[in-house]
């Protein structure tokens, strides 16, 4: 169990790198000769912001795959440096397995090489001038050289990529150097696991083989893993704990399902993709019914009247209410006989590939969102300026908290 309470203030400009991928790389999981104290902040929330950014973060991570989602800037990178040791908090605690690695109050700081982490960069920061077996060899550390170089073999034949130990990072593929990193990070047998968006610059049939590589990797092992990403798929599809940031802060958390899937806040809907969030006005109350009926405006002028779960709302006050694109059904003719309440008649404003589905944008008082399949996109004929209709159900309607 990793338990992290970190307080870091960053300031702005971008920070200067305290070391090179090669020496921060030696040094996380791995037994490195000392260099000093050189750490220092390393800019804002994942890239660095104009102004001051402030970490201020409190979490705990059972073993297996904990997601830590967010925008760029939302402090996923500094999250994982801060645990790593990379960057010193502020103030905080960090401790895993009931074993402090960091404690501002008694002043505990474990050396980063000491930590036992495994670390997974954005870049990867294989040793250019190694070979695959040398870089997951140096890793190693701790036995006869004959003992480090079958333990290397041995993971990166566990990662498929034991055809090119002989070869150096340039003359790999982006698959294969990324495998190569995971076996590395591996190597030094941490106690924890922090993978910076693994899977990034990988296409996606790249990606579904080393998402099943891991999650083999997480049943064996279960040790807690922190896991960036970006990808609500690689979330739902990998995590069994999702915790969103928000500049600095963690703003929702739970099983992956449950924090994508049914958003309380309107800014946690954003940052987990749900395509249609409106403002609104409360215009009645059926209590009988259990249904709201709500205005929504659009940034146009135009508006929109929608039916809602019944919520605490009263009349004239205002509201936000999202629906997923998934929930909503396109037809080119109108709609009847379902038990869909929310009809739409609406005009197709322009078509968008999503990975693999294709979101229909509808103008329809306001800007609504579809998603449908390639094949019904053709089927259907689906093209700028058709007439078109919507069709969701009033239960497909959230009331979000405001900001």
């Amino acid at each position: 169990m990793l338990d992290a309470r970190i307080r870091k203030s960053f300031a702005g400009g971008g920070g200067v790198a305290a070391r090179s991928d090669g020496e921060t790389n030696a040094r996380v999981g791995v037994e490195a000769p000392a260099r000093g104290d050189d750490r220092r902040s390393a800019g804002g929330g994942d890239g660095g912001d104009a102004g001051r950014f402030v970490l201020d973060v409190d979490f705990s991570a059972p073993p297996g795959v904990t997601i830590l989602f967010g925008a760029s800037g939302a402090g996923k990178t500094q999250t994982l440096k801060a645990v790593a040791g990379l960057v010193r908090p502020d103030e905080g605690l960090i401790a895993v397995d009931a074993q402090t690695l960091f404690d501002s109050a008694r002043g505990v700081d474990v050396p980063v090489s000491r930590r036992r982490v495994g670390y997974v960069f954005q870049n990867l920061a294989l040793f250019p001038h190694m070979t695959a077996l040398e870089n997951v060899e140096f890793a190693v550390g701790g036995a006869a050289r004959r003992e480090r170089r079958e333990r290397a073999l041995a993971l990166l034949e566990r990662f498929h990529v034991g055809h090119a130990a002989r070869r150096r990072p340039r003359a790999v593929s982006g698959g294969e150097a990324q495998r190569v990193a995971l076996a590395r990070a591996l190597a030094s047998e941490p106690r924890l696991l922090l993978l910076d968006e693994p899977l990034s610059a990988l296409d996606e049939a790249i990606k579904l083989d080393i998402i099943a590589d891991l999650k083999e990797m997480n049943r064996a092992l279960r040790l807690p893993i922190l896991y960036v990403t970006h990808s609500r798929e690689e979330a739902l599809t990998l995590g069994e704990r999702a915790l969103v940031l928000e500049r600095g802060r963690v703003v929702a958390e739970g099983e992956p399902a449950e924090v994508f899937g049914a958003p309380v806040k309107a800014s946690v809907a954003r940052l987990t993709g749900v395509e249609n969030i409106f403002e609104g006005v409360v215009l009645s109350r059926s209590e009988g019914a259990g249904t709201m009926l709500v205005e929504l405006r659009g940034g146009g002028g135009g508006v929109c009247r929608v039916e809602v779960p019944l919520g605490r709302a009263r009349e004239g006050v205002r509201v936000c209410v999202a629906v997923s694109s998934g929930d909503v059904l396109l037809a080119t003719e109108e709609p009847r006989g379902l038990s869909a309440r929310n009809i739409l008649a609406g005009r197709v404003a322009r078509v968008e590939q999503r990975a693999e589905q294709m979101l229909v944008h509808v103008s329809s008082g306001v800007t609504w969102a579809a998603s449908v399949t390639r094949q019904s996109l053709r089927e259907m004929q689906i093209e700028t300026g058709r007439p078109v209709w919507l069709a969701f159900k009033t239960y497909s309607c959230r009331i979000l908290d405001t900001d």
